[in-house]
């Protein structure tokens, strides 16, 4: 690696504070008449001092005039600048892979140094970066190149091993006077063209140019293509035996190939970027508004009379019964989006939330936490909404596959075996009849009666009595050699329970209810889940190595994998057209491997983690859970062995 130092400039270059900039200068602005400046023209400044930037919107050149100014900025600032400060997409793995290489990490800006930090410190450790300099520290801002060359001396470094990389002409002035090296990102207004004219090593249209990466390896591809092959040939035909082994292998390595490697020459990649910028484009806005947030509507000066409650008001809604003014009739040509936002806008957040549970699910989770809430609906809420139209979705699609099981089982149906069978339980069972003070000879005639009466139920189609079959292999299973069986204990249970009129009432509700209730069976797993993502992200060990990691409550936990089950049951939705409806029965309508790849890029994104800890991590849940499951099994048998004492005596 030639460049030892990286020495960025903010606004623009790592972060995007444009919102809360622009919405600084546009108070302050029509706070002392100035109200027709645009957002374009406050935009173009950024990257100059406050002074600059105000002398060229309003034309002021007194500097007690321009130091007042500044001042009313500096308190907007600290209000509005942080909380409308977001980090490009590329900025935290960029970062993290330079320091990995053993780089060096500084911030060179015109901006408060303490504004930095507040967004920095965030998302990065408060030793990271090594060091920044803020318009505090210097005496003359950019384009002079007294913050750089301080850097550089701070730092010890050599100008030749450093990169100096920032969005602006500013900037490149600084790097020109500094001599040092400069690069050029087009996150900003400021065009490739204008950069270009100017000393610089590259242009980038992202951070991520930096990396370098190197070419894919024959090696890779041989193993991707046997990974692929393997997980084609065991998915296909899909079946309850499918695993997705080889395709998650697959999946992981190519994410790992993809990170490191460059998968396609420059020339293929510059001429598709050329092909496709306007799709590029698009997804790129797309992913700064889900960041960002949907826009706030201009704020409307007219007075209004509320339609509904009748209250004169000025803005977009009323203080007193909260009606939005746009009020407007329906109409026939309204009736297409008043459907769809009646099924997808629950609060006016339901729509949001199924977006962000698809493209950034650990982002929305840490920002509900944290308080970010106006935007998204409750957890629950959610869950129960999604496990509803799950359940309408698989009575519109389960039936015409339940319908083609039918037939292929009547197909396969063998009428000789059924009847053998049939004749040798009841041999087993006549012969078991003599066998009974043998009870070890009695427990394996009744295991092999069971394990007859289960090919039988195998043999017989789906509409014959298949589940009376199953029924009575739960009546005749012994536990432990202990001779009372199953359906002798729930019928005595039962029976006790049934003799208090209240509880009886309470029991029978609680069984209707329990029974095959997707819902019940959901929210009973996620305590187990919550509980396991506590101790494997949350315990002292791990913050005492991560002390920079957000910390949640158990509760939090609990509301965190609400949001992770909607996800899946998403998801379950989504692939229910296509005839991927084996799992129905299951907690879950999605093989075990996919639920583990969700949890694995949720958790890494809520808690801000490399993708090797967050495997670690989750891994660790998922032990976690089956231990907490395999003790509350265990407590419950052993109160079942006392109740059985208890009712047989």
């Amino acid at each position: 690696m030639r460049y030892t130092t990286y020495l960025f400039d903010f606004d623009y270059t790592l972060a995007d504070s444009s919102r809360g900039i622009t919405l600084c200068f546009r108070h302050v602005l029509e706070r002392n008449g100035y109200a027709g400046v645009t957002d374009e023209a406050i935009r173009r400044t950024i990257g100059k001092t406050l002074e600059e930037s105000f002398s060229i919107l309003t034309g002021v050149t007194d500097p007690d005039r321009l130091a007042a100014f500044k001042a009313e900025y500096r308190r907007e600032a600290d209000v509005y600048m942080t909380p409308n400060t977001r980090l490009f997409p590329e900025t935290l793995r960029v970062l993290r892979t330079l320091k990995e290489r053993g780089a060096k990490i500084g911030i060179i800006s015109t901006k408060y140094r303490f504004r930095i930090h507040d967004t920095m410190d965030q998302h990065l450790p408060a030793d990271f970066l090594d060091i920044v300099v803020g318009g505090e520290d210097v005496s003359r801002a950019k384009p002079d190149p007294e913050g750089l060359l301080y850097a550089i001396r701070q730092l010890g470094v050599k100008k030749k091993r450093v990169l100096y990389i920032g969005d602006s002409t500013v900037d490149a002035e600084t790097a020109q006077a500094a001599g040092v090296d400069f690069a050029g990102v087009t996150h900003g207004v400021t065009t490739a063209d204008e950069l270009a004219a100017y000393p610089h090593r590259r242009i980038m249209d992202s951070l991520t140019e930096l990396l370098a990466p190197r070419r894919i390896a024959v090696r890779q591809i041989i193993l991707l293509f046997f990974l692929l092959w393997f997980g084609w040939a065991e998915s296909i035909p899909l079946d309850d035996d499918s695993t997705f082994i080889f395709f998650t292998l697959f999946l992981v390595y190519l994410l790992k190939v993809g990170s490191t490697r460059r998968l396609l020459p420059r020339e293929v990649k510059a001429w598709l970027c050329e092909k496709c910028h306007p799709l590029i484009v698009r997804a790129r806005a797309f992913h700064i508004r889900q960041i960002r947030g949907k826009a706030p509507a201009p704020l409307s000066t007219q007075p209004c009379t509320c339609r509904n409650c009748g209250h004169t008001f000025t803005g977009n809604f009323c203080p007193r019964c909260g009606q939005t003014r746009g009020v407007y009739r329906f109409r026939l040509r309204h009736a297409p989006g008043n459907i769809l936002r009646s099924l997808f806008r629950v609060d006016g957040k339901f729509g949001h939330t199924l977006i962000a549970l698809l493209y950034r699910p650990g982002h929305l989770m840490r920002g509900f936490m944290q308080g970010r809430r106006a935007a998204y609906s409750m957890p629950l809420q959610t869950l129960f909404l999604l496990v509803a139209f799950y359940l309408l979705a698989v009575q519109l699609v389960i039936p015409k596959i339940q319908e083609k099981q039918t037939v292929m089982e009547t197909e396969t149906y063998d009428p000789q075996r059924v009847e053998k069978l049939r004749e040798s339980i009841a041999d087993l069972q006549e012969e078991r009849e003599k066998w009974i003070e043998d009870s070890l000879t009695a427990i394996l005639a009744d295991a092999a009666i069971i394990k007859l009466k289960q090919d039988l139920a195998e043999a017989l189609p789906a509409d014959s009595l298949k589940s009376n079959e199953k029924l009575k292999e739960e009546e005749n299973v012994t536990i432990l050699g202990i001779g009372l069986n199953s359906s002798q204990f729930g019928e005595k249970l039962d029976t006790y329970i049934r003799d208090i009129p209240f509880l009886g009432r309470v029991w029978e509700l609680l069984k209707r209810w329990g029974h095959g209730n997707r819902t019940l069976h959901v929210i009973a797993i996620l305590p187990l889940f919550a509980v396991g993502t506590y101790w494997s992200f949350q315990n002292r060990w791990q913050l005492r190595k991560h002390p920079q990691r957000v910390r949640f409550n158990l509760m939090e936990h609990f509301f965190i994998q609400a949001y992770i089950a909607g996800q899946i049951m998403l998801l379950s939705i989504l692939v229910l057209p296509f005839g991927l409806a084996d799992y129905e029965a299951d907690i879950f309508a999605l093989p075990w491997s996919i639920i583990f790849l969700l949890f694995w890029w949720d958790l890494r994104q809520l808690y801000l983690c490399s993708w090797w800890a967050s495997f670690c991590r989750t891994v660790w849940m998922f032990v976690y859970g089956f231990l907490l499951f395999t003790c509350i099994l265990s407590v419950g048998f052993g109160l079942y062995l006392v109740a059985e004492a208890l009712l047989s005596a």
